[in-house]
Order: C-alpha cells, then sequence, then structure tokens
C-alpha cells in the first residue's frame, strides 16, 4: 500500500512526467505518452490516500484548535481548514497513477 506520492511514469517507456505534464491529466481518462507515442490510463485510486490524510489532518487541527483556543474564533478556525484544502487541491496530480 501506498503511503506517499511516488513519481509518475511511463508503464511502457519509462518517461518520468513532471507536475506540469500531470496537471492538465486530473481530469482525463487516458493520454498519450509523448516519448513513445502510446495510450495511458490515468488511475486516480490513490486519491483516496490522499483524501483519508486530509480527514485526519482536519480532524487532528480542529481539535487542536479547540483545545488551544478557549473562546472558538472563527478565523483561526478558518484559515486552518482553507489551508490544508488548498494544498491538497495543488497535490492532486502526484496521487495520479499511470497504467498501461
Amino acid at each position: 500500500m501506498k503511503f506517499y506520492p511516488k513519481q509518475s511514469v511511463c508503464p511502457h517507456c519509462g518517461t518520468i512526467y513532471r507536475y506540469s505534464d500531470l496537471n492538465p491529466l486530473k481530469w482525463k481518462k487516458q493520454t498519450v505518452c509523448y516519448h513513445c507515442q502510446k495510450t495511458i490510463r490515468v488511475s486516480r485510486k490513490s486519491l483516496w490516500i490522499l483524501f483519508a490524510e486530509l480527514v485526519l489532518l482536519y480532524v487532528l487541527t480542529n481539535v487542536i484548535a479547540i483545545n488551544v483556543f478557549h473562546a472558538v474564533m472563527l478565523l483561526p478556525l478558518f484559515i486552518m481548514n482553507v489551508v490544508p484544502g488548498v494544498a491538497a487541491v495543488i497535490l492532486v496530480p502526484f496521487y495520479l497513477e499511470l497504467k498501461k
């Protein structure tokens, strides 16, 4: 089981895909390798790991915030909940897998 994002490579020729190459692929089901011109399927199964990490981070930060701040303040809770969400959206391409 994978607990961290790994580099995405073409399963046919081993070409490494960078973030800028993976970002447009997050909404596609398949693509063509720019090196070997073979069809690659884009799998999003690893996004469940990202989702689980995000939920765990939300729970931990909210529990800590409620215990540290005796009076619940809206702005710190908002910031503590928005920042991980934005970070997760940025990390989505790293959790894509390329398969034959």
